[in-house]
């Protein structure tokens, strides 16, 4: 009879185990939701799809932060490990709310994405592009193109000098089907195979986002909470590319 008991009293208190996590569920579920970020998983790849407005660049090694931002990476390559910030420092030319920057050059960046008037942009690397965009009080900056019109443009040339040579988890900017999304690969892959995944996914337009060891980045989910990926920050970062509703 105690054993009876005893197996009554257990079944009973799996029982409200059981009814309490079901209640935590539902109240969790309760949470008001918001239409932040799409995220889907393509073999080898990532994609986030933020549901955002304008693009921004914010400057500086400290991660930028605010209710205002959807999603938050780093854009441009940095040139030096430094302590303080200069727009030198940025590889490239690079603008931002219609003011022009001048960087320092960088041969290996041979693509340039600017955004303006609610639209993205990628071309091969002139200064035409960010001086439109300046004009249009816009953002760009340049970086290594990996998908132009559908093609390859990473070409062999490229491969020889740019100086990544390990594998990482890697990230671009991209345009597939007419919007902008930002892919990363899954797990640690060569430069050159990240590449050959975004074509097989089908993108139009990728240009490189700077990953390595400073892939530190951060979106917000659909309950509103801030979600970190990558690497911990670095204290010599220069830029971030900022995703606003």
């Amino acid at each position: 009879m105690i054993q009876s008991k005893t197996y009554k009293t257990l079944l009973l208190t799996l029982l409200a185990l059981v009814l309490s996590a079901c209640g935590a569920t539902a109240q969790s579920d309760d949470r008001p939701t918001y239409d932040n970020i799409d995220i889907e998983e393509y073999d080898s790849l990532i994609i986030y799809r933020p549901r955002f407005c304008t693009i921004e660049m914010a400057y500086g090694s400290e991660v930028p932060q605010g209710d205002n931002i959807l999603f938050c990476c780093p854009a441009a390559f940095t040139a030096e490990c430094l302590k303080y910030f200069t727009h030198t420092n940025i590889r490239c030319n690079h603008v931002n709310n219609g003011t022009f920057y001048a960087g320092s050059p960088e041969p290996v960046c041979n693509g340039v994405f600017t955004f303006y008037d609610e639209q993205g942009h990628f071309d091969r690397i002139n200064d035409s592009s960010l001086q439109v965009a300046a004009e249009h009080n816009g953002m760009g900056f340049c970086q290594v193109l990996a998908i132009f019109d559908g093609e390859i443009a990473y070409t062999d040339t490229l491969k020889q000098d740019f100086w990544i040579h390990k594998d990482y988890v890697f990230r671009a900017l991209c345009e597939k089907d007419g919007k902008l999304c930002l892919i990363e690969s899954c797990d640690k892959v060569s430069y050159a195979r990240f590449v050959r995944y975004l074509k097989e996914y089908g993108v139009k337009y990728a240009i490189n986002l700077d990953m390595g060891g400073w892939s530190h980045s951060w979106y917000r989910d659909n309950y509103g909470d801030v979600i970190t990926t990558g690497s911990s920050p670095t204290k010599y970062a220069s830029n971030w590319l900022l995703f606003k509703p």
